[in-house]
């Protein structure tokens, strides 16, 4: 049974590699066809969301966005980085998840800045303040990075500076 668990650790982190290696080169790809260049910091940070959530499915929060938004406390720190990856993630990746619920891409725009700017109250402040400030950018970057190329015309909210 050691022999087994040692073999799924393997496969694991294989997966792993796999999926930042693949996602590396998606956003690159994105960058380069798009026109929009990220800072590295923000890069490396959209590789490593989209490959980390490939590995989680069940990544939604237990109860609403916002009731586990209320539940933060401050200082926030791990819940929050969750909460605001959930949200860019979901707003990038499944952009019309709550619209038969009446929820737009601004109720997770609203949660996940909120989230990342009480993060950078407390963990590397300026790679979460820049999360919170691009944070619609970055969501219809990862929008484009996970769209068939067919519609790569489309515009994005605000370019990255």
């Amino acid at each position: 049974m050691h022999k087994n668990l040692l073999s799924y650790c393997h496969i694991n982190t294989y997966m792993k590699d796999a999926y930042t290696s693949a996602f590396y080169g998606v956003v690159r790809e994105t960058q380069n066809t798009s026109g929009y260049a990220l800072p590295e910091s923000l890069e490396a940070y959209i590789v490593m969301l989209l490959a980390s959530k490939m590995e989680t499915p069940n990544f939604l929060p237990e109860e609403s966005f916002a009731v586990e938004y209320v539940k933060l406390k401050k200082p926030a720190k791990l819940n929050a980085k969750e909460l605001g990856d959930t949200c860019l993630f979901v707003s990038g990746v499944f952009p019309n998840y709550g619209k038969k619920y009446g929820l737009h891409k601004n109720y997770y725009k609203k949660i996940g800045t909120s989230s990342y700017e009480m993060v950078a109250e407390t963990m590397n402040g300026e790679l979460f303040s820049s999360l919170a400030m691009h944070f619609n950018f970055l969501s219809d970057f990862i929008k484009l990075s996970t769209t068939p190329s067919s519609f790569y015309n489309q515009q994005m909210d605000v370019p990255l500076n």
